[in-house]
């Protein structure tokens, strides 16, 4: 792979006026290993434009199985939206098999995740759908959950379906914050849930990924390093982010709301990811809960039809652009956390 040094990242008139120190810092944040990286650098370091690579079939697949869900989060917009006509619902199982069959046959490397708004394990049949992609070669199968569900028996189920990744939503570090955030007292089952599922799976496959995440808020925030020390040492991954607002015009918390930033990069999901909702429409943005920006239907399309179709093209080319003149992404409060550095 090409290294590219400082030099070539910022240019001779403003070397001089940067001083040594802060070279140094640029040098060990910023030395990029691929052209990609470069261009956000020089994106970072210039506010210079670039097109991100785009792949025949997106990377990524999130498959929203359910919206149904047994938790009440104040984070997460599924509370809220759970009373909204429509919005609750299984996606059915022909559809389902449909996407993993298209995943197998044109990118079995593409990471396959089942869930995306509601809670898969609510489903009994999930060991059935990780089970049907690892047999037609499907190579990363992924869920998000709670933990609260994930008892022996919908450990065992999954784990010998073949799951190879895992994220568990924890949140929180005492069962004080657990329950203001999570409004549930099931604090430490989900603690034993996650610690039982750890040994189990990595007893099944070593090489499989186990991951724990908070999201940062109000309610939490003077645990984040007490949360760190406790299950850095225990799992593959533990992901700290910031609290989303959706695509909301005015942050609660004042942080992110900018909507003419010159310096706004190109959103990474848009080269990184397709969502399909469990009625079938296919969207862009995992803000856009109620798919109402809906880019295509997989029941009629498939989804490399839609990922290469000219609505996604328009909408990435605004990005690189810079114009965001998409009605949903002019009006983002959230991108400056969705970047190309530390996508999660």
């Amino acid at each position: 792979m090409t290294k590219f040094s400082v030099k070539e990242l910022i240019p001779a008139s403003l070397r001089k006026l940067v001083p040594d120190k802060i070279k140094r810092t640029i040098k060990d944040k910023l030395i990029v290993k691929t052209p990609l990286e470069k261009d956000v650098a020089l994106f970072i370091l210039e506010g210079k434009r670039f097109t991100p690579p785009l792949s025949d079939f997106p990377p990524m697949v999130m498959i929203d199985t359910t919206t149904r869900c047994n938790l009440t989060c104040e984070h997460c917009p599924n509370s809220a939206l759970s009373e909204v006509k429509d919005f609750l619902g299984d996606m059915e199982d022909d559809l389902v098999y449909k996407i993993l069959d298209e995943i197998a046959r044109e990118a079995p490397d593409t990471l396959t995740r089942l869930f995306n708004g509601g809670e898969p394990l609510m489903r009994k049949d999930l060991k059935d759908h990780i089970q049907y992609a690892r047999e037609k070669g499907i190579k990363a199968v992924s869920i998000n959950t709670n933990g609260t569900m994930l008892v022996k028996s919908r450990r065992q189920g999954i784990i010998e379906a073949g799951l190879t990744h895992i994220e568990v939503s924890v949140d929180a570090f005492t069962p004080e914050t657990y329950l203001k955030i999570r409004k549930s007292t099931l604090f430490d089952r989900v603690v034993q849930n996650t610690l039982d599922f750890i040994q189990e799976s990595k007893a099944h496959n070593p090489e499989n990924q186990v991951t724990v995440s908070m999201v940062l808020q109000t309610d939490n925030r003077h645990e984040h390093e007490q949360f760190l020390a406790f299950w850095e040492p225990k799992v593959d991954h533990v992901y700290i982010r910031e609290y989303h607002q959706h695509n909301a015009n005015v942050d609660d918390h004042g942080l992110f709301k900018n909507h003419g930033n010159p310096r706004r990069h190109p959103c990474p999901f848009l080269w990184d990811r397709i969502i399909v909702n469990h009625d079938g429409m296919v969207r862009f943005c995992e803000f856009d809960w109620m798919g109402e920006h809906a880019l295509g239907d997989a029941k009629e399309n498939t989804l490399k039809e839609i990922w290469q179709g000219e609505a996604f093209t328009r909408l990435r080319e605004s990005h690189v652009e810079g114009t965001f003149c998409h009605e949903f992404c002019k009006n983002c409060t959230d991108w400056r956390q969705i970047n190309w550095n530390g996508m999660k």
